[in-house]
């Protein structure tokens, strides 16, 4: 019985500390993209490790987003959405368990593409040598291009 109890408990702890690393990841990626913003031509590369959950890049929205599904852990107020830096959270309810995401928004600033096209590209377990590039103004928005090497 006190294993039980003990498991989920753990479990919490752990997706605590996936959260905690993925937010550091997603403030020095939002960095890195600012620094890619300052001149047409230039080139970062990024090392994002996932170790549980998935990361979307998507240039229909031009948002970045985490999400950690099937989780007891609940990080945030049910269905609220709370921006802290320039991350928005939100949990929600997925069944008896919980989904968190975070999400970085670029609508207002960028035109964010993936290999130079609109298809969304997730992204799960494992590290990630992702290619960021300011392609310049294209409709009045820069054009952030990613890519994986």
């Amino acid at each position: 019985i006190v294993l039980s109890a003990t498991i989920p408990q753990i479990q919490k702890l752990k997706d605590r500390g996936i959260l905690t690393q993925t937010t550091n990841a997603l403030t020095d990626l939002h960095k890195e993209l600012l620094s890619v913003s300052e001149a047409a031509g230039n080139v970062r590369v990024f090392y994002f490790q996932i170790n549980k959950g998935g990361l979307e890049i998507n240039p229909v929205s031009n948002t970045i987003m985490y999400s950690l599904e099937n989780t007891n852990l609940k990080y945030s107020e049910l269905g609220k959405t709370i921006t802290y830096s320039d991350i928005t959270y939100l949990t929600e309810p997925h069944g008896s368990l919980y989904t968190i995401s975070l999400t970085l928004d670029y609508s207002s600033l960028f035109d964010i593409t993936y290999q130079n096209g609109n298809d969304i590209k997730v992204f799960h377990n494992g590290i990630y040598k992702l290619r960021i590039e300011n392609l310049g103004s294209q409709n009045g928005k820069l054009q952030i291009d990613f890519d994986v090497l």
